[in-house]
């Protein structure tokens, strides 16, 4: 290992000032040269928040492995560092492996009881595990740490959204709105769990609001699209599923529901239209169309 001195010090600093540097003008490859040129300087030192930072940076990247490697390292250099274990946490769930995951979250925990992230984090991950306890408990938690942790408050909602507990995910989607009713993620989790309340006028503004500020958003036109069907106005419901097909013309949902839209207003040709488009940009609506009843009559020539 090369050893410290004045001289190895000073590098690993200038080529660290100059990643730094790279890394806010977004150029990450030269950015990552400049860390480990850093790196490769450290002696007998050893910074472990030059590490952690390459690891982070790594992940941020996609290069998983180079993340894992690295954190592995900053942890046999300090086995109480629970940034380590974070970091190792992150890239595991990343894999899709989750027991190891899971284990480095909570050693991250076990070494600092007041780590937001990692309580976050955590949560995310049991809910994926469809753990309704303990990722409730944490985010939780997280919010205990941190109250106006945007995505904490509006990931919990979701939780309680999934398991159909709408009144409480109602409360804190309106937390969500309330923090930040810029992103139409706050917006579009109201039109959902309106919907799910039967409040459809309430859910209808909040879909609009939604689109107005993300255009790009299919599921938002569907949405509210079939707010409108339910209550038998079909010519707008087609209204909406023609609008997000401006923004996503490639939407294969959007044009099998304009289909079934269009049947029944009578457009039978433009319903065809829609069916094949369907089926040209997700192959999945070919056996739908099979087996849907409601599009019988034009079937073969969707098909042929």
């Amino acid at each position: 290992m090369l050893k410290a001195t004045k001289y190895s010090t000073r590098l690993k600093n200038n080529y660290r000032i100059l990643a730094e540097s790279f890394l806010e003008q977004d150029n990450v490859e030269k950015a990552l040269k400049f860390y480990e040129k850093s790196r490769a300087y450290m002696g007998e030192s050893q910074d472990i928040d030059l590490l952690l930072d390459i690891g982070f940076i790594y992940y941020e990247n996609d290069n998983l492995e180079a993340s894992k490697s690295t954190f592995l390292d900053a942890i046999a250099i300090d086995s109480n560092e629970p940034r380590g274990y974070f970091g190792l946490g992150i890239v595991y769930e990343e894999l899709e492996e989750h027991e190891e995951a899971e284990e480095s979250y909570l050693k991250a925990l076990e070494l600092d009881e007041e780590y937001q992230q990692a309580y976050f984090f955590i949560a995310g991950l049991y809910q994926k595990m469809g753990d309704f306890e303990k990722s409730e408990k944490n985010y939780l938690k997280s919010l205990e740490l941190n109250s106006e942790d945007y995505w904490a408050i509006t990931n919990l909602g979701s939780l309680y959204e999934e398991f159909n507990l709408n009144k409480k995910a109602e409360k804190y989607f309106t937390q969500a709105y309330e923090l930040n009713e810029n992103n139409p993620t706050s917006a579009f989790n109201l039109g959902v769990v309106n919907g799910k309340m039967g409040k459809i006028e309430e859910a209808k503004k909040y879909y609009k609001a939604s689109i107005e500020l993300d255009q790009y958003n299919p599921y938002a036109y569907l949405n509210l699209s079939l707010l409108y069907k339910i209550k038998g106005d079909h010519k707008t419901s087609l209204h909406w599923l023609s609008e997000g097909l401006k923004f996503k013309p490639d939407s294969g949902f959007l044009h099998y529901h304009r289909c079934c839209i269009n049947l029944l207003l009578g457009n039978k040709e433009d319903a065809v239209k829609d069916a094949r488009k369907a089926c040209l940009f997700d192959d999945y609506f070919i056996d739908y169309i099979k087996e849907d009843p409601d599009l019988e009559s034009i079937k073969e020539s969707v098909l042929d």
